[in-house]
């Protein structure tokens, strides 16, 4: 049985992690750009893959790498890029986390589209008055919007976007933490 400080401690790991997966843009950064090429190599159905496999057999850290300089040489051969040659791959553990904030991301966009079908998860006891307007507002924030561009494109006023985006993003971190076994 989990204490309520240790419960507390998981949950906020959980949130921040939920927090920074919703601001993520992807940027120039080398960890950025290690964290959207991670992101393609989980779509890619690879880590579905590999996950079947028993665990010996698995080489995770090695198929990530292989995609990586894949790719890089890739961006090499459409033009020079002095910043990827000083590239580091990550070790296993910086790519277990790569791999956690992509599948991370990967399930707040699945939540998201489900929010924006008004669908919301019973669990969850928070509740969401207008669940589409919030999966919406959620969406066009993953998008790059400003909360004024969505403002513009809902119609709603920055006050009403900003409760949308507040009420999700703790809809998404308590999900996150129901399904993590926080409380549950």
């Amino acid at each position: 049985m989990i204490d309520d400080s240790a419960m507390a401690a998981q949950l906020e790991r959980v949130i921040r992690r939920v927090k920074r997966s919703m601001s993520y843009r992807g940027s120039y950064t080398t960890h950025d750009i290690l964290g959207s090429l991670v992101t393609r190599w989980v779509q890619s159905g690879e880590w579905a893959r590999l996950k079947e496999l028993p665990e010996d057999q698995r080489h995770v850290g090695e198929s990530v790498r292989r995609f990586i300089l894949d790719r890089l040489a890739q961006l090499r051969r459409r033009g020079t890029r002095e910043e990827l040659d000083e590239v580091q791959l990550p070790d296993d553990a910086q790519l277990a986390e790569l791999i956690e904030d992509a599948e991370l991301r990967g399930w707040i966009a699945a939540r998201i589209a489900d929010l924006e079908a008004g669908v919301v998860d019973a669990r969850v006891k928070i509740p969401l008055a207008a669940p589409k307007d919030v999966g919406r507002a959620l969406r066009l924030q993953l998008d790059g919007k400003t909360q004024r561009q969505i403002a513009s494109e809902l119609g709603l006023s920055l006050g009403a976007v900003n409760k949308r985006i507040a009420e999700g993003t703790s809809y998404l971190a308590v999900l996150q933490g129901i399904e993590h076994g926080i409380g549950a």
